[in-house]
């Protein structure tokens, strides 16, 4: 089984994926193309979350939120069926541009779950699937 912190390692991987390959392309604007983009992001959902996970809409940009290269493991708290990955984004070009992040997973038929992911900071966390 794999544990929280790798499932949070592959997500920020995957998100970086799909951020870029989403903000590469644009400038295609057919039905298509944004249906492909659309369905990526299911993809994506569905490889780490439940099935019946409700989310937010697509956001991409120049710069990806999550980043192998930019965001790093902080903590990993588990308690039984709950688990709380910390992790600290920094943005490469302006290291004064910094995000925490905590990734909530839940234990399910012996598999751990990304449930919620939220942007961390000294007002509250705000959710940002």
């Amino acid at each position: 089984m794999k544990k929280p912190t790798d499932l949070t390692k592959e997500f920020i991987s995957d998100y970086k994926e799909w951020n870029d390959f989403a903000f590469k392309s644009k400038e295609n604007k057919t039905e298509d193309f944004k249906f492909k983009i659309g369905k990526m992001y299911d993809d994506l959902i569905l490889k780490y979350c439940s099935p019946n996970k409700k989310y937010q809409g697509l956001a991409y940009g120049s710069s990806s939120n999550h980043c192998p290269n930019q965001e790093v493991i902080l903590d990993e708290l588990i308690d039984n069926n709950t688990a709380i990955v910390k992790t600290k984004f920094t943005n490469e070009k302006f290291s004064f541009l910094q995000h925490n992040y905590e990734y909530h997973f839940i234990l399910e038929n012996g598999k751990w779950i990304l449930e919620e992911l939220y942007l961390v900071d000294d007002d509250g966390k705000y959710k940002s699937l």
